[in-house]
């Protein structure tokens, strides 16, 4: 006769041990009228095991699968992407690993990720290694930016930031790049040079400060030019308030956008001066027309005292001017008869009107 019900076995009176055993099967052999009974055990494995130590106390399954346990009840450390099931003789239901790029050894079961990725995955990573971070430790923790020289799994995939202790603002740097967060004028990977137009100082809050912007010799000073008797009145042409149309713009022989260089003018003769300078837009040519690109202005020597033409090195202006009788026509000329206004951007687009009229006559 076969019993699946829970039997307890009690040892003689006065004995503390106790058996509990459940599943058990009870064979009985012998004549009529006589008995013997014969008990044999197993151990419950769920299914995960073909074996057990039943000497052992208490006895223990030769766990299958990838579980663990006394009875195989659980998954092993590294194998629970999926929740621990018993095995049935149609499905094993092993254990399956966790995905940790080899940066982990454990990983636990989370069930809302689980049902959340339809019930294909639920394991989170624990404790990565090798400065990695995330539910599978496919990202570098803070401080550290992945180098795509080496693979995910690669104990070098991960490398500090290097980020300069002066020049950068922080020890954090870009995941995918590296690039350190650097300062105002501080250039580089990791922070450690300055840019262009800032030099090094010995402020450890701005390590770059900006280079004085190098102004040309080319304007005197207003004080020096307004007590000179021979400056009054000289300069016949105000920057203060220009309101450009058709009419105006007609009336000059040319308009360009000159970039003044850091290179100082030069003496050219007892009343001229010279000025490195770089065309960027041409809108109204003379009758010699004015090429973009670099080249040299010439500035008269009484001009240039008076404070007629002021030019900051660096800067665009905005360059309307007529050509004198008595200067050389092939010459880029600037003196008291034109303007040199600082540029703005938003003059481009009426500009371009003014040059499409004039294209269509409205010069003439």
């Amino acid at each position: 006769k076969v019993d699946y019900k829970p039997v307890t076995f009690r040892s003689s009176p006065g004995s503390k041990a106790r058996v509990v055993a459940s599943h058990l099967r009870v064979e009985f052999v012998g004549r009529a009228g006589l008995a013997a009974a014969g008990v044999r055990g197993r151990c419950q494995c769920h299914g995960h095991a073909a074996r057990c130590a039943v000497r052992a106390r208490p006895p223990r399954c030769h766990c299958r699968h990838h579980t663990i346990g006394p009875g195989c009840e659980s998954c092993r450390p590294s194998h629970r992407d999926w929740p621990w099931r018993p095995a049935t003789p149609r499905h094993p239901h092993s254990c399956l690993p966790c995905s940790c790029n080899q940066h982990a050894r454990r990983c636990r079961f989370n069930s809302e990720l689980f049902r959340l990725s339809g019930g294909r995955s639920g394991g989170v990573c624990e404790r990565c290694r090798h400065h990695t971070a995330g539910r599978h430790c496919h990202y570098c923790k803070p401080g550290f930016w992945r180098d795509p020289s080496q693979p995910i799994t690669s104990r070098k995939a991960c490398r500090a930031c290097q980020c300069h202790p002066i020049g950068a603002t922080g020890g954090m740097c870009n995941q995918s790049s590296g690039q350190c967060s650097c300062k105002l004028g501080v250039i580089g990977l990791t922070c450690n040079r300055c840019g262009p137009g800032y030099q090094q100082s010995r402020s450890p809050r701005m390590p770059c400060q900006r280079i004085p912007e190098a102004t040309t010799t080319l304007p005197a000073t207003p004080s020096a030019s307004q007590s000179d008797p021979q400056c009054q009145n000289y300069c016949n042409s105000s920057d203060t308030s220009v309101h450009m149309n058709l009419q105006k713009y007609c009336q000059q022989d040319y308009t360009t956008v000159p970039y003044p260089s850091a290179q100082p003018s030069e003496a050219a003769g007892p009343s001229w001066r010279r000025l490195a300078v770089r065309v960027l837009a041409v809108f109204k040519q003379r009758a010699r027309p004015v090429h973009r690109g670099g080249q040299e202005a010439w500035v008269r020597g009484v001009d240039l005292a008076c404070g007629c033409v002021r030019l900051r090195a660096g800067t665009d202006y905005l360059l309307l001017s007529k050509v004198a009788n008595d200067s050389d026509p092939s010459r880029l000329v600037l003196d008291r008869h034109g303007l040199a206004l600082p540029w703005r951007s938003h003059w481009a687009r009426p500009l371009r009107r003014l040059q499409q009229e004039e294209r269509g006559g409205g010069c003439r």
